[in-house]
């Protein structure tokens, strides 16, 4: 074979590796397509839920301290129950923004402006009733 014939072939060669390297990442991004349509639809539903909440006018809920442990356990039941009669990953974080927003936990401070748990701590206790957090 001549050297044209032999560099065309190895020419050849690398196109068809290149084009299997480009459908594994097509392959790739579709999935993570799929998984961001899978986050906004949720990012849109914990917003209308949040938004709907604040059109009511309701006051949010207060759970009081002694039953914040019950409270978690209870709506981790609640979480795996929904993820598994939707059979799809629901973000947790998104599920303690929609109860945050309809909840106010009373803290065991007392202290003016620091009665209630914040966003995070509320997270906290979510993460370790469920066993995230080490």
């Amino acid at each position: 074979m001549s050297k044209i014939i032999k560099e065309a072939q190895k020419h050849l060669q690398q196109k068809r590796e290149k084009y299997h390297r480009q459908e594994e990442k097509i392959e790739e991004m579709k999935c993570t397509m799929q998984h961001t349509e899978k986050e906004i639809k949720q990012l849109e539903y914990a917003l209308e839920v949040m938004e709907s909440a604040e059109k009511a006018g309701r006051k949010r809920r207060v759970i009081a301290h002694d039953k914040i442990k019950e409270y978690f356990a209870s709506f981790s039941r609640f979480f795996d129950f929904l993820q598994h009669r939707l059979n799809l990953f629901v973000h947790y974080e998104l599920a303690c923004e929609i109860i945050f927003a309809r909840y106010r936990f009373r803290s065991r401070s007392r202290t003016p402006g620091r009665e209630y748990l914040s966003f995070a701590t509320v997270l906290t206790y979510f993460k370790n009733e469920r066993g995230m957090v080490s």
